[in-house]
């Protein structure tokens, strides 16, 4: 059989996406699981959950494992140089002795979605990380380093704001009617019970969109809380054109993850305006490709098969895949 194939594969928090693409570049299946941060499953987990995904994406492209030339994949918690040898390890008991390359998930917006697959890119979903990839190989990844900006936070101040609108110490704001509604409780001191006496978890698929559409309807405590966020993440990216001397360069900056394209324009809208505030010359993208996009392509570059020059086309069929 014909080793005509490679796997791409992104990693995060809250789910696991698989892609196999032939030599084109083209996605001929693809798979979706759950949790693949080893941070928050340990290894073994995270690699069947990888493994699940890559499975699945196999069967629907009627591709053996021995048909795939190469696999890379990116990785959340995959911060520290320890990280890469024991994730590999985990996974080599699923995939044996198939050649792949890892790399922190925050990597994968700019290869997904930039001409060259270089520039700065900004991902911000459950957490948040920012990298930069330079046109020669340049590497740079920050993660832990950056406390704000990904959703967990936006969590918590949406609880604080409406406890503070509660208590007195904060403006009323819409917010409080609509986490409420969100979470199913009729007032914030039954949600503060269940919080600190049983055990409840603040569920990001409520909280989250209830923040965002506060910020919509122009509430202006909500308005602050996202567009706060936005400074932030603008912040990681020019920090970043600072850092390698990029100013008037016209780098790109992408904006990726589930934070940027499922809540509106306020969060990016405010992350561009930081960026040109920092540098005008940049050149700042929405990525509304699949990260796994990113992945198949440099798994394409390490089998040392140059990615389509059409690479926007091409990679504009990774949704639909991901849906069918």
């Amino acid at each position: 059989m014909r080793t005509n194939y490679v796997i791409g594969v992104d990693a995060g928090a809250t789910k696991t996406e698989a892609i196999v693409a032939n030599r084109e570049g083209h996605p001929v299946g693809a798979g979706r699981s759950g949790c693949g941060n080893w941070e928050v499953v340990g290894e073994k987990s995270a690699a069947d959950t990888i493994y699940d995904a890559i499975r699945q994406a196999l069967e629907r492209a009627r591709v053996n494992l021995s048909q795939v030339r190469n696999a890379h994949m990116g990785l959340a918690g995959l911060d520290w140089p320890e990280d890469e040898p024991r994730l590999r390890n985990a996974l080599a008991h699923h995939l044996g002795t198939l050649p792949m390359t890892l790399e922190n998930d925050a990597f994968l917006g700019t290869r997904a979605c930039t001409p060259g697959g270089d520039g700065i890119a900004v991902a911000a979903g459950s957490g948040v990380c920012s990298s930069y990839l330079g046109a020669s190989g340049e590497k740079y990844v920050y993660g832990y380093f950056a406390e704000l900006g990904g959703g967990f936070p936006i969590d918590q101040l949406a609880l604080h704001a409406i406890i503070r609108a509660e208590d007195g110490r904060g403006p009323k704001t819409a917010l409080t009617a609509a986490v409420l509604a969100a979470t199913g409780h009729d007032s914030v001191a039954d949600l503060l019970r269940v919080l600190t006496r049983k055990a409840y978890t603040l569920s990001h698929t409520a909280i989250r969109p209830a923040v965002f559409q506060t910020a919509v309807s122009g509430d202006p405590v909500a308005i602050q809380i996202v567009s706060s966020f936005g400074r932030e993440l603008g912040l990681l990216a020019t920090n970043l054109i600072d850092k390698f001397a990029l100013a008037g360069t016209s780098p790109f900056v992408v904006a990726s993850g589930s934070l940027f394209t499922r809540t509106g324009p306020l969060l990016f809208d405010v992350f561009e305006g930081t960026v040109h505030r920092g540098d005008a010359s940049a050149r700042v993208r929405l990525n509304r490709r699949p990260p796994v996009a990113g992945a198949v392509r440099y798994a394409l570059q390490s089998w040392g098969v140059q990615s389509n020059a059409d690479w926007e086309t091409t990679s504009s069929s990774y949704e639909g895949a991901l849906d069918a």
